[in-house]
């Protein structure tokens, strides 16, 4: 029998964390945000194998740490029991514990990745190799009263499942006591989920014997402030706060989470954009409690590309978005010099952002998301590619990979970075905030920034002052404007390279009176109704025969357009 053991990650607290301590010139209050995604990408820690992917197959082992599921994820699991039953030992019972927590749903189950129909009794009847059917020769009365020998089919479904969604109260599986000889009615898994499997042996269903069994599982149930009530969601927002509190992450004491700031980003992620429109960021995968919290909070935010910090007593969060700005400050708030960075060191620096994302568009395999390449920021580089690895672990499909992938470049290229003290007035700033500056002698009018760190105490002169990192933003950061790559799936039917979109024409003149001359000026209208077309060259030549001109001439070229486009030929 295996023994399935908790490992519960030890409590740290988190890398951006709020300090107080007594100096020279009295107290000191901190605030920080978070590094940022892409900057934690470019200096990396080791991590327990496969520990912020969890079970991915089925795995064996004495004491194995537990698996998290937040929103939707397809997972193998911990195999916790086996036992053979049943004439020959014919009949094999499994138990695979999915998640360490109460799970909300057991919706799609795969046998070495075929996807299986279930009956009500939760028999296997598709793939049909799973179905045995059978011909038995019985003796049977007729209708004289005489004994007879007749044929009849006999089903046998050789795999059923039975599912457990780890209520702590839910009871032992009864067919499991029924069948086993040691699994008992204490043997209840409370507060884990987990599937049992009971396959007959066939050599014609398992040639390769014991198959791999994993399902597509709604996770967790984490709570929702807003509404004072817990029920499963994949907003990151929402599971971020649950690992807050949990016993497996930071064990925090739900007064110390600024729970307002929680309802905002939960209602930021769960925002529609795109078309067709969907959630701009979700939260759907697994991890063991191998990793350590500072590991899994990373990991965490990227699903949103946000930041969490500690400041004045309670967690804060804020997911990648812009946010109006809250102050304006000029020359008259600064209280010391300024320290300005203009660009990052080049070991920070990079112009182009891959990765890896896991969900259905890859058959739940780990594959890579579009890589995002900005030409002008190539260009900025002299020419020199720079990448940044950012895995997105809990990031289910393309779009929205490529769209933190994007935010996460875009942001890390506004790098005007300045250090200064301000005056009490900014006291009513906290990090992640966005304010206006306008300095002079710097250029900068109403140039935007947001607070990175935040720290008020008294100098050596026993003034009190605001000491504020700020970092150059702009609302473009977070728009949706797309960069032209387009992700090609592998179960997509791509284009033919020779099918070219049709363009229609419409030719009509006019005459212009430019200065003192007339001149006859060739309109063009060139309608186009496909959204795949890159670009359209016009070309024009002479048709007369006595002119002789047997090549086009390019007159203009277009970019993609839907719509209507005019060419003027003078």
């Amino acid at each position: 029998m295996v023994v399935f053991t908790l490992y519960t990650a030890a409590t740290i607290g988190f890398a951006a964390g709020f300090g107080a301590f007594m100096g020279a010139g009295g107290l000191q209050i901190l605030g920080r945000m978070a590094l940022g995604l892409a900057l934690n990408a470019l200096s990396p820690k080791p991590k327990a194998s496969g520990a912020n992917r969890g079970y991915q197959v089925n795995t064996g082992g004495s004491a194995l740490d537990h698996p998290i599921i937040y929103g939707k994820m397809r997972v193998g699991g911990a195999i916790v029991y086996d036992e053979s039953t049943g004439a020959n030992n014919r009949l094999f019972h499994r138990v695979i514990a999915v998640a360490g927590h109460e799970v909300e749903s057991f919706d799609t189950i795969y046998i070495n990745d075929e996807v299986v129909t279930l009956d009500s009794s939760g028999n296997v009847t598709s793939p049909a190799k799973y179905v045995k059917n059978t011909l038995k020769r019985v003796r049977q009365l007729d209708s004289g009263g005489e004994y007879e020998w007749v044929y009849q089919n006999s089903v046998t479904h050789l795999v059923r499942f039975k599912f457990h969604n780890g209520s702590p109260t839910q009871s032992a599986d009864t067919d499991l006591i029924a069948e086993s000889e040691h699994w008992t009615s204490e043997h209840k898994l409370s507060g884990i989920a987990y599937m049992y499997v009971r396959l007959e042996h066939d050599a014609d269903a398992f040639p390769n014997g014991m198959p791999t069994i994993t399902a597509e599982v709604k996770g967790k149930k984490v709570y929702n402030p807003a509404t004072s009530t817990t029920a499963w969601s994949d907003n990151p927002a929402l599971c971020l706060r649950d690992y807050l509190t949990s016993s497996y992450g930071l064990s925090e004491n739900v007064a110390n989470i600024d729970d307002t700031l929680v309802n905002t980003a939960a209602t930021v992620c769960d925002a529609l954009v795109g078309s067709p429109a969907a959630k701009k960021y979700t939260c759907n995968g697994t991890f063991t409690t191998a990793l350590t919290p500072y590991e899994l909070l990373s990991d965490l935010l990227t699903c949103m590309g946000g930041s969490l910090w500690y400041s004045q007593g309670k967690w804060r969060m804020k997911p990648a978005y812009w946010t109006s700005t809250v102050m304006d400050l000029d020359e008259d708030d600064f209280r010391s010099s300024i320290d300005v960075s203009t660009r990052h060191s080049r070991r920070d620096n990079f112009n182009t952002v891959k990765g890896t994302f896991r969900g259905p568009e890859s058959n739940f395999q780990i594959t890579d998301y579009p890589q995002i390449t900005n030409s002008a920021f190539v260009s900025a580089d002299n020419g020199q590619e720079s990448v940044a690895d950012v895995d997105l672990p809990f990031t289910d499909n393309s779009i929205e990979a490529r769209r933190i992938a994007r935010i996460s470049l875009e942001s890390n290229r506004q790098q005007l970075t300045i250090n200064a003290a301000f005056g009490l007035r900014t006291l009513g700033l906290q990090v992640g905030d966005n304010v206006r500056l306008t300095n002079t002698r710097f250029g900068w009018t109403n140039k935007e920034f947001q607070v990175l760190s935040w720290s008020f105490g008294l100098t050596d002169g026993l003034d009190l002052q605001v000491n504020m990192t700020l970092r150059e933003t702009a609302e473009s950061v977070y728009d949706e404007v797309d960069d032209g790559v387009v992700y090609e799936r592998d179960n997509t039917t791509l284009l033919s390279p020779f099918e070219v979109p049709n363009l229609g024409i419409n030719i009509s003149t006019e005459l212009r009176k430019v200065k003192g001359k007339t001149l006859g000026v060739l309109l063009l209208d060139i309608n186009n109704t496909d959204n795949t077309l890159d670009t359209a060259e016009v070309q024009i030549r002479k048709s007369l025969v006595e002119f002789n001109e047997a090549d086009y001439t390019s007159i203009a070229t277009m970019g993609a357009f839907v719509g209507t486009d005019r060419v003027e030929v003078v």
